[in-house]
């Protein structure tokens, strides 16, 4: 799909894999301290103040308000897929749901203040953003992985990953995050 091609170009771009899913190395990405993680399948995280879990096709753990300036962990408790958390803000006047704005979304378009990506059963690694959202307002939160791709080539690709699956995000993926002053 052309919209999770594009929007999978700030993964790919900062992204190379030197070994197994378990000992990969990311050639760029910030980390929200991985010394502070405890088993990324429970979602527990020491020095974040909400942490976001991946499953398949969902995601928990969202509080109903984030603080601006909150740090946000993002952890990834599939056993098989790669997810990310984009996170785009939404104008104030906008008031559909999430789950009808995602496929109206332009991602070349529009900025994500967060990107946070994880290998199965493995903490986010930050390729946008420093875990934090300082501006108050409704945001967008998205995964534009496709379903069933397989986690070693989403991050051996350079550039978009190309697939003619759908996206996360069109199986249940998306959701709202509100940050408040």
């Amino acid at each position: 799909l052309a919209i999770a091609a594009s929007a999978l170009i700030v993964l790919a771009a900062g992204c190379t894999s030197t070994s197994s899913s378990a000992e990969r190395e990311f050639s760029d990405p910030q980390s929200v301290d991985p010394a502070a993680t405890s088993d990324p399948a429970d979602g527990e995280r020491v020095g974040a103040d909400a942490i976001i879990t991946g499953r398949d096709y969902v995601y928990e753990g969202i509080p109903d308000i984030v603080r601006a300036g909150d740090t946000i962990a993002f952890v990834n408790a599939s056993l098989e897929e790669a997810h990310e958390l984009v996170v785009f803000p939404l104008d104030a006047d906008e008031t559909r749901p999430v789950e009808e704005l995602w496929e109206a979304l332009d991602p070349t378009a529009a900025e994500p203040v967060l990107v946070s990506v994880a290998g199965p059963s493995q903490d986010g690694q930050l390729y946008v953003g420093d875990g934090t959202i300082t501006d108050p307002g409704r945001y967008l939160a998205i995964c534009f992985l496709p379903v069933g791709g397989d986690p070693e080539l989403i991050f051996e690709q350079e550039g978009p990953v190309e697939s003619d699956a759908p996206p996360h995000a069109s199986v249940g993926m998306v959701a709202e995050i509100v940050v408040e002053a």
